[in-house]
């Protein structure tokens, strides 16, 4: 019996022991609770909300959200899907916007793809991501156009590579510009939605450094481009709806009006829309003159906050 006994204070020692380490480790009662809160999933409603919202403070909540999108172009509903998630991978946080055609009509476009990849350094005290890499790639078939682009700021250089095929076809090397961030379209989205460009407020223009995503003109000496959101007020809505139609999605807020380097989505102008939620979360989007399709109509379809997870489309 002795051996037993020994064990079961030997056990017991063990247990108090814990207990006590984990009452001088653990952090106030609140903190717990707040960061309970923070890694539970979380379902974004039809009406594109969820319960955590706020509209600034530091961005890093937004990791492990995932939207999905219908997309319908010319007679064909519900002919594609679109994903995008933003994640924490090894450290680094992320963005992945993934969008391809699917079912008869995938069959017939070869089944294209776009792919576009970011990856950030967190500053402003959490406020704000500053794109450390941006990756966009395009597959129809067996043809791959691919163009990568890596900031070094340390450094003050700005890289990028076009592939096609998985052959390197041009590279550039240019100095960064000073006291200015360039960001891809994916960090822009976030930063906007974090108000770190200022408030958001109807009637107000939002000018945002880019650059451009295959080179831009040859003639041009940096790789400085503008991209710029220009929230409409409700007359300006309600007349661009009548117009063009667009924003009929039950929880539509405001509409963004949307402009990106033609080059970024192969789009004519690089000109979108997109309707939001009063949580900002984009329920219905039209892309302008992408080119072979014409006027893309995205629907928001569902969405999932769960931070520490993300689930990707399936490769076709």
């Amino acid at each position: 019996m002795k051996q037993p006994i020994h064990i079961a204070y030997k056990s017991l020692y063990l247990l108090l022991l814990g207990v006590f380490f984990w009452f001088l480790t653990e952090p106030s009662s609140s903190l717990a609770g707040a960061r309970k809160a923070a890694s539970s999933p979380q379902k974004i409603d039809q009406l594109g909300k969820f319960d955590s919202f706020t509209l600034n403070g530091d961005i890093r909540r937004f990791a492990g959200e995932t939207l999905y999108y219908d997309v319908d172009f010319m007679i064909f509903s519900n002919a594609a899907e679109a994903q995008m998630s933003f994640y924490e991978e090894n450290g680094k946080f992320k963005c992945l916007l993934v969008a391809q055609t699917k079912g008869f009509v995938g069959f017939l476009t070869s089944y294209v793809k776009h792919i576009y990849k970011a990856s950030f350094d967190i500053i402003d005290n959490g406020k704000r991501l500053r794109t450390a890499t941006f990756d966009r790639e395009i597959i129809v078939g067996d043809d791959r156009e691919r163009i990568f682009h890596a900031m070094d700021h340390a450094g003050h250089r700005h890289l990028w590579f076009i592939y096609e095929n998985g052959k390197l076809i041009k590279q550039f090397n240019k100095s960064l510009p000073e006291n200015i961030y360039q960001d891809d379209v994916l960090g822009a989205f976030y930063n906007f939605r974090n108000a770190a460009y200022g408030e958001i407020k109807k009637g107000r223009s939002y000018d945002i450094p880019t650059f451009w995503t295959k080179g831009g003109p040859q003639d041009s000496s940096s790789n400085i481009k503008k991209m710029s959101i220009y929230v409409p007020t409700d007359p300006e809505k309600r007349a661009y709806e009548k117009q063009e139609g667009g924003g009929t999605l039950k929880g539509t807020e405001m509409l963004m009006k949307v402009q990106v380097p033609s080059d970024l989505f192969e789009t004519k102008n690089g000109e979108l829309y997109y309707w939001t939620s009063a949580h900002l979360i984009p329920l219905e989007a039209i892309y302008k003159d992408f080119i072979l399709f014409g006027d893309l109509h995205f629907k928001f379809a569902k969405g999932t906050l769960q931070p520490g997870k993300m689930t990707y489309l399936k490769q076709r």
